[in-house]
């Protein structure tokens, strides 16, 4: 199973891990980069990263992140040669490239790929947070079966709240400090898409929002692991009920897993009222 949940630090994620990170300023990068860095050197996966001028500069400039480029441990991939023009491609053409890198990662004898990325600037123009989200969605499907691990840093004090939320709520692993703006998470498992954490009245819309994201384009079965959820209540419920509804009508099976008493209870009772 992949790891998840709310984290002090990006030190424990796995091969497969994909975390949220907010941080501050650029003392704050530099203390998860390291973290998340030094656990990748650990498991033996290449190391890469990609990010603006600033965070770049940081990379060069500061220990142990000197000494990684330095000695050839960690490689620095030129932004615009990731992202064309400052912008991501389209998902899937993106997700090629990452695939591709972890494919030669593994050939050339490593465990699998780890991409430390300062992405704010692909989040921060108005409104461009939201395919953000999108793409942390679609990569995360990719990366729940194969060793591509990423620390997504994003500057908060450039990004409304109600983004930071949104891309934490996409991400298995998010920054314990962004718990009040992402109290759930929606995420893949190898056989599932995975929903943890609280779902209240206060964030019932955006898990609709984030859910509406993982449609499959083609007919099939889908299976939503319930059973990290903390709490749920009947918003909730209804939000994933609409969900269900939604995929029926483009001929997709969704199957829930895990779903606890008080689920059920509120599901039937939700019945009841329709």
């Amino acid at each position: 199973m992949r790891r998840h949940g709310l984290a002090d630090s990006p030190d424990a994620v796995g091969l497969n891990g994909h975390a949220c990170w907010g941080f501050d300023d650029v003392a704050d990068l530099q203390t998860a980069a390291a973290a998340f860095l030094a656990e990748g050197a650990g498991l033996g996966q290449r190391l890469m990263f990609v990010g603006g001028p600033d965070a770049e500069a940081m990379v060069r400039e500061t220990n142990p992140m000197r000494s990684l480029v330095q000695d050839g441990t960690l490689d620095i991939a030129p932004f615009d040669a990731i992202y064309p023009g400052g912008r991501r491609m389209a998902n899937a053409d993106q997700l090629a490239m990452y695939a591709g890198a972890t494919d030669q990662a593994l050939a050339d004898g490593f465990t699998g790929l780890r991409v430390l990325a300062e992405v704010t600037d692909l989040a921060s123009p108005d409104g461009a947070w939201q395919g953000q989200v999108g793409w942390e969605s679609f990569a995360d499907r990719y990366m729940a079966t194969r060793p591509l691990a990423a620390l997504c840093c994003f500057d908060r004090r450039r990004l409304p709240a109600e983004a930071m939320a949104g891309l934490a709520c996409a991400h298995p692993v998010a920054d314990r400090r962004l718990q009040h703006l992402a109290p759930f998470r929606v995420y893949s498992q190898p056989d599932a898409l995975a929903l943890a954490g609280e779902v209240d009245a206060f964030s019932s819309t955006q898990l609709s929002d984030l859910l509406e994201l993982t449609i499959p384009d083609s007919e099939g079965e889908v299976v939503l692991d319930l059973e990290g959820l903390d709490f749920i209540d009947h918003s909730g419920v209804r939000a994933v009920a609409e969900h269900e509804r939604r995929m029926r009508e483009r001929g997709v099976t969704l199957t829930l897993r895990g779903e606890s008493g008080l689920f059920r209870r509120l599901s039937d009772l939700l019945g009841a009222e329709t």
